[in-house]
């Protein structure tokens, strides 16, 4: 790691050969703790470029614990980078249950990956949790999940083993690092569908790259108003892959005749308060909280291929939580996992 570290002092950038070296000593136990801290400080000092990222994630993915997906089925999903500090309720995690409401019938799953939040006061994984589902259960738990409910929830620590020797780090150091960009990229199930939401536009490209050159096949890279969310107020950035071929676009929420939400609309305390607002979305209450869930889930379904754009994956998705289908897929993950 020395020679490394040494690279990287000097101005320079690793190779994605390199990359592959450095996170392989970090996964095995063979960085010590200030080696690791002083690579993630330098690559988030500078930002990763897309050959570190790509060799980082390539090691994540030899390292994981996988879910197997049932024959026939498609997967996607919906992990985002986190750390944009916006203090909103868990929008890509009730963005994935309305999707795996809409998608189940028409052979789509969500494998969201997930964990508990290093800069926010609440993680996909809290919010789960205060919903009523068990994190911690087997990967053929896992593979039911999405083949009765059409959604498992993959926590990170249950399929990234490895990543307990850079987890104390993680939390010491308390900002973000380059691994809230190789969570969206190391997905346990394979998902070569994605929507990542990204806490800087600026790194939606090189995400973007990233995943097309791991094969992905169909994703949106988004990041609206400050969020790494769609929004629905303002521009939204968005970087599509699909098929090797990157395209960036703005889009603006005007097009989908809602009303303009705001991000004080979409505060959250606590992860029970994160999954009060959740329970209310699915149970239909009005307002931006279900605007923006419905949006998202949207773009699930588009890079799903359900959908061929954004205003139809949101009639999609509104059904889904009206006719009581998004509420009933939590219901029904709740009840897989319990005793598990």
């Amino acid at each position: 790691m020395k020679h490394l570290l040494t690279e990287l002092m000097a101005g320079n950038t690793l190779s994605q050969q390199q990359a592959e070296e450095a996170f392989e000593l970090i996964m095995t136990g063979q960085a010590s703790q200030p080696q690791i801290a002083a690579l993630l400080t330098l690559l988030q000092f500078r930002g990763p470029t897309v050959d570190e990222l790509t060799g980082a994630a390539r090691i994540m993915r030899r390292h994981v614990v996988p879910v197997v997906v049932p024959p026939g089925l498609r997967v996607i999903d919906t992990c985002g980078t986190g750390g944009d500090h916006g203090g909103t309720f868990n929008i890509s995690t009730a963005a994935a249950l309305v999707a795996a409401a809409a998608g189940r019938p028409l052979g789509v799953a969500v494998a969201k990956h997930g964990n508990r939040s290093v800069t926010s006061s609440s993680g996909s994984s809290q919010v789960l949790e205060c919903l009523g589902v068990t994190l911690t259960v087997p990967p053929e738990t896992l593979t039911r999940c999405l083949d009765v409910a059409g959604i498992c929830f993959c926590f990170a620590p249950n399929h990234h083993p490895a990543m307990k020797h850079a987890m104390p780090v993680r939390q010491a150091l308390g900002f973000r690092t380059v691994f809230n960009i190789l969570g969206p990229l190391t997905n346990p199930a394979g998902a070569t569908r994605q929507v990542v939401g990204v806490f800087a536009p600026e790194l939606a490209e090189t995400i973007a790259h990233v995943l097309a050159r791991l094969g992905t096949e169909h994703a949106m890279v988004v990041h609206g108003q400050g969020l790494d969310e769609l929004t629905t107020w303002g521009m939204s950035h968005i970087t599509i892959v699909r098929h090797g071929e990157v395209e960036t676009c703005s889009w603006p929420a005007s097009s989908l005749d809602l009303a303009p939400g705001n991000l004080q609309a979409l505060k959250a305390d606590s992860p029970g308060d994160s999954a009060r607002i959740v329970r209310e979305v699915l149970a239909g209450v009005p307002g931006p909280a279900r605007d923006i869930v419905a949006l998202n889930a949207a773009a699930a379904l588009v890079v799903a291929d359900i959908a061929p754009d954004l205003a139809h994956g949101f009639h999609l998705a509104a059904q889904a939580i009206d006719q009581g289908h998004a509420r009933d897929t939590l219901d029904q993950l709740i009840a897989l996992t319990a005793g598990a």
